[in-house]
């Protein structure tokens, strides 16, 4: 429906006005796509909202995979998005299990008793092949309403799977964006040594092209912090 291009199109153009570019050493934007090496979870399996109130039904959501093709770029890590796919749907088969049999224990609905339960990064140590121009890494954490977060690994904290492959990335690529597809604050205190950070946040069902838009310099990342990122213990 035209209607829903046009809205799409206003989400896309608007959407970097919400990113925050937290630290760059002048590496990014981009001249032009060509080959890139993309990781993280939020790569292919990209947030758009979080949880309950967050999310929306979408008739297609581009992910940040989707939208670096769609602009032209060469993504030379597929065979880590297909791994990595597995790793994740092993974690999602085991956390909806535990949930099942702690709700069954406590005599409560899955359903409830699940309600804004939010699944933990998963561990993982995948080959980090790929070549390209420049790397990009996507990490993604959700959330929203009905639980809290926790300052745990996979949640507020950083994995040592998640510490390990940046903090590799960083120093093998001259041109290496860290990007936070979060719907709130992690401690990034491990990654003091990575020179290029985006706060995507999770911006819909435009997020890919917005991202691709932003890394080329079609749009800019204008946004303005609206929680203060700090290290855990200083909270």
């Amino acid at each position: 429906n035209q209607y829903e291009i046009d809205h799409l199109r206003t989400v896309r153009a608007g959407a970097p006005e919400s990113m925050v570019l937290l630290r760059t050493d002048g590496s990014f934007p981009l001249a032009a796509p060509g080959p890139v090496a993309l990781y993280g979870a939020g790569a292919r399996r990209t947030i758009k909202g979080g949880t309950g109130s967050g999310d929306v039904n979408s008739r297609h959501v581009v992910s940040i995979e989707e939208g670096l093709e769609n602009a032209g770029f060469t993504v030379t890590t597929k065979a880590w998005l297909d791994a990595y796919d597995g790793v994740a749907e092993t974690n999602h088969a085991a956390f909806v299990a535990d949930l099942k049999a702690r709700a069954k224990e406590a005599g409560v609905p899955a359903l409830v008793f699940g309600m804004g339960a939010v699944e933990p990064a998963p561990a993982f140590d995948l080959p980090l092949d790929g070549q390209g121009e420049s790397a990009v890494y996507v990490l993604a954490r959700d959330s929203g309403e009905g639980n809290d977060r926790v300052a745990e690994a996979g949640d507020v904290m950083l994995t040592d799977s998640e510490v390990r492959d940046i903090t590799a990335l960083s120093e093998r690529f001259e041109r290496f964006l860290l990007v936070l597809n979060v719907g709130g604050v992690v401690d990034l205190t491990p990654l003091k040594e990575v020179r290029n950070i985006l706060l995507l946040s999770q911006l819909g069902a435009s997020t890919g092209d917005s991202f691709a838009d932003v890394l080329l310099g079609v749009s800019y990342p204008s946004g303005k912090l609206s929680t203060t990122w700090a290290t855990w213990a200083d909270y």
